[in-house]
């Protein structure tokens, strides 16, 4: 998936190259990419709906890129995050989705390095007693009321978003986990 990843956005630049005006200052604080990856041990791939507040990852890695391999990079091309965004889609028969989680970062990640989130939570209460997900529980059924299953596969898609340190947004390029929840 990592490597997926890395061609999308080599593919992505390359368009975008091929495309651009050639008398664009390309040395603006504007050429950084971020990139997500999750890592770790315990790095959940099925999650029992009953009993759980939030849903937390082991560790979200946010590396952040020259644009322009070879180019000088500055201080001012350092990204100061500014949230982290998880939408759903469904990756099973159904269409109902939890509703987005969307919360605060605070740091910031140095142009060629990296910033780690040590067991962040991406999934909330709210995501969890809302449908689909709230069907899951003994509570309510244990079925999913839209497909009749006992099990919800979601594909949670999580960005980030900051801004240099010259005022350019920056966001990451959408990296998905898919999680199997059950009753």
């Amino acid at each position: 998936m990592k490597h997926f990843i890395r061609l999308l956005l080599i593919t992505l630049l390359a368009s975008l190259t091929i495309s651009c005006d050639n008398s664009i200052d390309r040395t603006d604080s504007g050429g950084v990419l971020l990139e997500l990856d999750v890592a770790g041990q315990g790095i959940p791939f099925r999650v029992n709906v009953n009993g759980a507040d939030s849903l937390m990852l082991p560790q979200i890695i946010i590396n952040s890129v020259s644009s322009v391999p070879g180019a000088v990079t500055s201080q001012i091309m350092d990204v100061e995050l500014e949230r982290l965004e998880v939408r759903f889609e469904r990756s099973d028969a159904g269409s109902r989705v939890p509703p987005p989680y969307v919360v605060d970062v605070l740091g910031t990640v140095p142009i060629g390095g990296s910033l780690n989130l040590n067991n962040w939570d991406v999934m909330s209460f709210e995501q969890f007693r809302s449908p689909p997900l709230a069907d899951l529980m003994f509570a309510n059924g244990g079925l999913d009321q839209e497909t009749g299953l006992e099990v919800i596969r979601l594909d949670l898609i999580m960005r980030v978003f900051g801004r240099t340190r010259a005022g350019t947004a920056v966001s990451s390029t959408p990296r998905g986990q898919t999680i199997e929840f059950t009753q």
